[in-house]
C-alpha cells in the first residue's frame, strides 16, 4: 500500500475515532479542551489558512487571483475537519497513544510537504530554464511554507527531530519560493525591443556591412590592416584592423547626450504589473516572516534569470556562438551591445523609479543592481575573452609576415577595448550605487591592467622578433612588415593618451618604446637587405624603406618629436648615401666599357658599343620592373642614373665619324628615353 494512502486510511481512522468521541461526550476535559483550540488555531478552515483543499487546477487562481494559497497534499483533501489531528478521549485510547498517533500523522504531512517541494525542485536540478507550471510551482511552494510555518506552531513541533526537519523543510521551501520569483517576467520584451530598435541580429548585420571586403572571414584573413591600403572600414581614425576608433565613441557620446537631454521617454510602462502583483503577495508575505534577505539574496544568486527572456540582454546568444569569428567583427559586435545594454538598463531603471510598485519598489535597489551586474560581468568575461587571440606560434603565423602583422594586430586590437572601457566605465559605475560600485569597478581595473600587462608584452616581444625575424623580400618596394611597424607607431601617437595609461602614465617609457621599435625595423632591414645579390638591389629596398619611415614621422609631429630632429637629419644623410651607392653599384660596371685603354680606341668602336649595349639590356631589363614607391625618390634616382650614363655615352658617340657611330645601337635621346623607363614595376 502507497504512502498516500496509508495516510489517507489513517487520517479517516483518525477522523471516524474523533468523531465517535465528540457525540460521546460533546464537551470533554477541560484539558482536550485546550488541545483542541491549539489545533484549530494551527489548521484553521475559516481565517485564511490552509483550509480545504483545491483541485490543481484551481492552485494558479488561489496565488495569482482569489485566495491567498490552497493546499498541495493528498493529506488535506476531504472535509475541513479531516484537516485536523486527531483528538483523543479518555475512554477511547490513553494520552500516550494519542500523541504518538498525532506525531505519526504530522510526521506524514511532513513527508508529502517534502515530497512535493522536492519533486518540483528535481523537475529541473540546474534552475535554468522557464517552465510551463512555473506559477504552478509557485502556489506548491508557497502553500507549502505556510503550511510549514503554521505546523510549526503546533505543540508536538515545539522541539525534537520533527521540529528540525519541519526547520530545514521551511528553508528549502522558501529557498525555492525566492528562486521561482527570479523567472517572473517582470518586463515586457517587446516594448523594450521597440524602445531600442535593435536586435541581435541586426546588430551582426550593422557590424558586417561596416567593414569592407567581408570581415566574417577567419581571424587571420579578416584583420587586414589599414597600414597596407588594402581595406579600411569607413569613418574616423583606424587601427590596424581597420576598425575606427571615433565611430564608435562619438556614437557613445551622442547616445549618452541624447539619453541625459531627453525627458522619460515613457508612454507606456515597460513594465508587466500583473507579474509585479504576484511578486508583491509572495514578497510581503516572505519579508513577514523574517525572509526577506533571502529574498534579495536570490536576486544576486540567480541573477541570470530575471531577464533571461529579454533577447538583448541575453548577451550569452548574441556573442557565445560566434567566437570564431575575426576579432575585427567581434570588437564591433562587442561594442555596439556595450551600448546596447547600457541604454535598455538606463531605461529599465527609469521605469523603476518612475512609480510606486508597491513592496517591490523596496526591492528593485536589488533587483536592478543583481540585472545590471549579470549584465556587466558579462561583457567583461566576452571583452577579456575576445582579446585572447592566436598567438605567434600557431601554425596561422609561421611565415614571417603573418607573425610580424600578429602583434600590431592585437595590440590595435586591446588599445581599442581599453579605450571601449575607460571611455564607459563611468556610464557603467552610474548604474551601481554605494558599496555595490566596488566590485564592477575592481573588476573593470582587473580587465584593464590585464590589458596593459598584455599590451607591454607584445610589445617587448614584438621588439625582438624584429631583431631576429628573416624577411622574405619579393621586391624592392616598402615591406609588408614596414607598413604595419610604422601602421603601429601612427596608431600609438594618435592614442597616446590611452598608452601612456597603459604604461602606467609613463611618457618616458612610451618614448622608449616607439625609438626601440623604429631601431629593431631599421636593424631588421639592413641585416635582411644583405641577401639581396642583384647589383643596386640592397640600396633602392633601403631606399624605399627608410624613406618611407622617415616620411611617415614627418607626417606626424608627435612621432617626429619623440625621434628627434637629428634622427630625421641622419635619415636625409642615408637616403642621399644609399642614391649615390646604388647609381655606383648599378651603373659603373655598365659605363666602364667606355674607360680608355692604352689600345687606341679608334680599333675596337664595333666592339666597346657591342660590349655597353649588352650590359645596358641586362641592367635595364632587371630594373624596370624593381619598385620605387616615392615618385620624387624614383624621379631622383632617373636624374642620377641620366648624369651617370649620358654624358659619357654621348662623348665617346661623338668621338666617333658618322659612319662608325652607325655602329652603336643607340642614340643619346633613345637611350635616354630608356632609361626613364626604368622603375615602373
Amino acid at each position: 500500500m502507497s504512502t498516500d494512502a496509508k495516510t489517507r486510511r489513517g487520517l479517516a481512522a483518525a477522523t471516524s475515532r474523533r468523531r465517535g468521541a465528540e457525540r460521546a461526550s460533546s464537551r470533554g476535559s477541560p484539558a482536550q479542551q485546550d488541545h483542541r483550540r491549539l489545533d484549530y488555531h494551527v489548521f484553521p478552515d475559516d481565517l485564511g489558512g490552509l483550509g480545504a483543499a483545491a483541485p490543481r487546477c484551481d492552485l494558479e487562481r488561489r496565488v495569482h487571483g482569489a485566495a491567498l494559497l490552497g493546499a498541495f497534499s493528498p493529506c488535506f483533501h476531504g472535509s475541513s475537519s479531516s484537516h485536523l489531528p486527531p483528538q483523543h478521549s479518555s475512554e477511547e485510547v490513553s494520552a500516550a497513544a494519542a500523541a504518538r498517533e498525532q506525531e505519526q500523522t504530522l510526521r506524514l504531512f511532513l513527508q508529502d510537504i517534502e515530497r512535493s517541494i522536492v519533486f518540483g525542485i528535481c523537475k529541473n536540478p540546474e534552475t535554468t530554464e522557464f517552465f510551463r507550471d512555473h506559477r504552478r510551482r509557485l502556489d506548491d511552494y508557497f502553500a507549502a511554507a505556510k503550511n510549514l510555518l503554521q505546523m510549526l506552531e503546533h505543540p508536538v513541533l515545539a522541539y525534537g527531530d520533527l521540529h528540525n526537519r519541519a526547520k530545514s523543510l521551511l528553508v528549502t521551501a522558501m529557498g525555492s519560493l525566492a528562486v521561482e520569483l527570479c523567472h517572473l517576467k517582470i518586463w515586457k520584451p517587446d516594448a523594450l525591443a521597440s524602445y531600442l530598435g535593435c536586435t541581435p541580429t541586426s546588430i551582426w548585420e550593422l557590424a558586417r556591412s561596416s567593414c569592407r571586403g567581408g570581415g566574417g572571414g577567419s581571424g587571420s584573413a579578416s584583420s587586414a590592416s589599414w597600414m597596407s591600403t588594402s581595406r579600411s572600414c569607413s569613418g574616423g581614425s583606424s587601427g590596424p584592423n581597420g576598425v575606427s576608433f571615433d565611430g564608435y565613441y562619438m556614437a557613445l557620446s551622442e547616445e549618452r547626450t541624447v539619453r541625459s537631454g531627453q525627458a522619460s521617454s515613457v508612454t507606456a510602462s515597460h513594465i508587466d504589473l500583473k507579474s509585479v502583483s504576484i511578486l508583491n503577495k509572495i514578497a510581503d508575505f516572505m519579508i513577514g516572516v523574517g525572509h526577506e534577505q533571502m529574498l534579495r539574496g536570490a536576486f544576486d544568486q540567480h541573477s541570470e534569470h530575471l531577464v533571461r527572456y529579454i533577447e538583448i540582454l541575453d548577451i550569452d546568444k548574441i556573442l557565445g556562438n560566434h567566437m570564431e569569428e575575426s576579432t575585427e567583427l567581434l570588437l564591433k559586435v562587442w561594442t555596439s551591445t556595450m551600448r546596447t545594454v547600457l541604454s535598455v538598463l538606463d531605461e529599465m531603471r527609469t521605469h523603476l523609479n518612475q512609480k510606486d510598485h508597491g513592496t517591490f519598489s523596496s526591492l528593485k535597489v536589488d533587483y536592478f543592481s543583481a540585472i545590471a551586474k549579470e549584465s556587466v560581468m558579462k561583457l567583461l568575461n566576452y571583452a577579456n575573452a575576445i582579446c585572447i587571440q592566436v598567438g605567434p606560434n600557431d601554425p596561422s603565423c609561421r611565415d614571417t609576415h603573418a607573425s610580424v602583422k600578429h602583434y600590431p594586430s592585437k595590440m590595435a586590437n586591446l588599445l581599442i577595448m581599453f579605450q571601449a572601457l575607460e571611455y564607459a566605465k563611468m556610464e557603467i559605475l552610474d548604474l551601481f550605487l554605494g558599496q555595490t560600485k566596488g566590485p564592477i569597478l575592481m573588476e573593470i581595473e582587473r580587465l584593464t591592467n590585464g590589458l596593459s600587462a598584455v599590451f607591454l608584452v607584445l610589445l617587448v616581444e614584438l621588439n625582438g622578433l624584429l631583431r631576429s625575424q628573416h624577411l622574405v623580400i619579393s621586391n624592392t618596394g616598402v615591406h609588408h612588415v614596414t607598413q604595419h611597424i610604422m601602421g603601429l607607431m601612427r596608431l600609438l601617437v594618435e592614442q597616446k593618451d590611452k598608452v601612456h595609461m597603459m604604461l602606467n602614465d609613463n611618457p618616458d617609457k612610451f618614448g622608449q618604446v616607439v625609438t626601440q621599435l623604429i631601431s629593431s625595423l631599421e636593424f631588421m632591414l639592413d641585416m635582411n637587405s644583405r641577401s639581396l645579390a642583384l647589383q643596386g638591389q640592397q640600396q633602392v629596398f633601403l631606399l624605399n624603406n627608410i624613406n618611407f619611415v622617415l616620411e611617415q614621422a614627418n607626417n606626424y609631429t608627435d612621432l617626429k618629436l619623440i625621434l628627434g630632429e637629428s634622427w630625421c637629419l641622419q635619415r636625409h644623410v642615408q637616403l642621399d648615401q644609399f642614391l649615390a651607392s646604388y647609381v655606383e653599384a648599378s651603373w659603373t660596371p655598365v659605363m666602364s666599357s667606355f674607360i680608355i685603354t692604352r689600345i687606341p680606341k679608334i680599333l675596337w668602336p664595333q666592339q666597346l658599343f657591342d660590349k655597353f649595349n649588352s650590359r645596358f639590356e641586362m641592367t635595364y631589363n632587371v630594373q624596370k620592373t624593381w619598385k620605387v614607391t616615392d615618385p620624387v625618390i624614383g624621379q631622383k634616382l632617373r636624374e642620377k642614373i641620366t648624369q651617370k650614363v649620358i654624358p659619357l655615352y654621348r662623348m665617346y658617340l661623338e668621338s666617333y665619324s658618322d659612319k662608325k657611330q652607325k655602329s652603336a645601337r643607340f642614340n643619346v635621346e633613345h637611350l635616354e628615353a630608356r632609361l626613364l623607363e626604368i622603375f615602373e614595376g
